[in-house]
């Protein structure tokens, strides 16, 4: 029988083809070399190891985050979030702005609405690539919303992933590459059991597809 791992491979590439699409998008938007890459991922669940969240992204889930979501339904139901630290993004903000490091480095951490704009179109890219790029790679429908936007605090942010209906998720690591800077995030893809057995399973018949 295959170790585990080789699933988790085959998730972790399906994903890192969508976030090298996002990327693309993303440097075509701001006319500047964007880098995108899914270094790991984990399956959690968040009844039992939510604990692991500080544990795995303690750079990422500090402080006040910044979350872009959107939800999709039909053969998988869930939530998928792209989570940055809120100073991290107006970094990436300032930088896609072409706005000079002094600038960057005293800006305040108030958030205009143009600010929320691009952080929307950042999700909507990145998170669209993520979720159409599985519906296509996995040859399933899915149907998904625009993004939505919120500023958390980290505690705030641990319970309203407690409370979902999606009690299980994938933890995308994520980083972005800009101007020589890196900035890490992450991106959870919160499932209903149902929908998780029902990746599993598909992800599965690619690995027997592959190593027959």
């Amino acid at each position: 029988m295959r170790d585990n791992q080789v699933r988790y491979d085959i998730l972790k590439e399906l994903f890192n083809i969508s976030v090298g699409q996002a990327a693309s998008m993303l440097s075509e938007v701001v006319n500047k070399t964007i880098l995108l890459d899914v270094p790991n991922i984990e399956i959690l669940d968040s009844n039992k190891e939510l604990s692991k969240l500080q544990a795995h992204l303690p750079a990422v889930l500090d402080g006040t985050l910044m979350v872009s979501s959107i939800t999709f339904k039909e053969q998988l139901t869930g939530e998928a979030n792209l989570i940055f630290p809120a100073e991290k993004m107006k970094t990436f903000i300032s930088l896609c702005l072409d706005q000079e490091e002094q600038e960057i480095q005293y800006s305040n951490m108030n958030f205009t609405d143009i600010d929320f704009d691009i952080v929307k179109e950042i999700g909507n890219i990145i998170l669209n690539a993520i979720v159409g790029g599985l519906s296509n790679h996995l040859n399933i429908q899915l149907q998904y919303t625009l993004p939505e936007v919120q500023v958390f605090d980290r505690i705030d942010f641990q319970q309203d992933i407690k409370n979902k209906d999606y009690p299980y998720f994938l933890m995308l690591y994520i980083t972005f590459g800009i101007d020589n800077t890196e900035i890490e995030g992450a991106v959870i893809v919160n499932l209903t059991l149902h929908s998780l057995k029902e990746l599993m399973a598909i992800v599965t018949k690619i690995e027997d597809e592959l190593y027959g």
